[in-house]
């Protein structure tokens, strides 16, 4: 049997603040990793799996000089 693990994708605004969070369901913390990675557009995202942080993904650097 598989075991699925769940996670949170926490959105962070420019001063560090959460604003959002999406929730996610993988298999393990590297889907987990490349789901999140994903979903940075205009913030930061911050996955988390229970208290563990598990990675912090950044704006690229041209969308912050923009």
């Amino acid at each position: 049997m598989r075991s699925i693990k769940h996670y949170r994708a926490f959105q962070i605004d420019p001063d560090g603040h959460v604003f959002g969070c999406i929730n996610l369901v993988c298999d393990n913390d590297e889907q987990a990793k490349r789901e999140a990675a994903a979903l940075v557009l205009v913030h930061r995202i911050e996955l988390w799996r229970l208290d563990q942080r598990i990675a912090q993904f950044d704006l690229p650097q041209e969308a912050v000089h923009q």
